[in-house]
């Protein structure tokens, strides 16, 4: 699963910025965009919207994936030795 969100953000098909806005609720059968599995009525699936009109949909571990992914991204690289 990490490596999927890791080549989707790679690639561009994944935004690499914290969205404004994101909410929960059950699943609606709908693809997870970061695994490409359905969500399931069981599941909880996460929303998140970006000021571009996108909106996103994720499982909990994926979505947890791809916030932890990006706020790495975010981070300046530290120089050792400096």
């Amino acid at each position: 699963m990490d490596s999927t969100i890791e080549r989707k953000l790679a690639t561009g098909l994944l935004p690499r910025h914290h969205p404004v806005k994101s909410w929960a609720g059950f699943g609606t059968g709908e693809s997870c965009d970061g695994c490409d599995q359905p969500i399931l009525a069981t599941e909880v699936e996460y929303e998140v919207d970006f000021a571009e009109s996108l909106t996103l949909r994720f499982h909990v571990t994926c979505e947890q994936i791809w916030r932890a992914l990006i706020t790495q991204i975010a981070q300046p690289a530290t120089s050792e030795g400096a």
